[in-house]
């Protein structure tokens, strides 16, 4: 996009769509619904995009964290803090890859 040009928002294509209907432009409405559904696909993709972005980027962190608890028990094995701690770990990473794999999931869905 240009800089002369803006994108439009959903109320305005929602304005532009009355307007088409108004005049029986029925050509112009179909062009209108068309470009609010390009544009909100779009931002959807967007959104689930810097969503599955952000899980990976927590995921990475508990891996890290898992492995850093995995050194501390190896130095005290018998430590049951160290224990708790990382079973809380596993567990957040099962959630985390089930998140992972419903936003992938409802994206690969949005876009066929």
């Amino acid at each position: 996009m240009n800089s002369r040009q803006t994108a439009l928002s959903t109320d305005d294509y929602l304005d532009l769509y009355l307007l088409a209907k108004e005049i029986k432009d029925e050509t112009w409405q179909q062009e209108t619904l068309a470009a609010l559904k390009t544009q909100q696909n779009r931002s959807f993709e967007e959104k689930q995009s810097a969503l599955v972005q952000e899980i990976w980027e927590d995921f990475k962190q508990l891996n890290e964290d898992i492995s850093f608890t995995y050194h501390l028990i190896q130095k005290e094995p018998t430590n049951e803090q160290f224990q708790t701690k990382l079973r809380h770990l596993r567990e957040r990473r099962i959630t985390l890859s089930r998140e992972l794999y419903l936003a992938k999931k409802q994206y690969v869905e949005h876009t066929q």
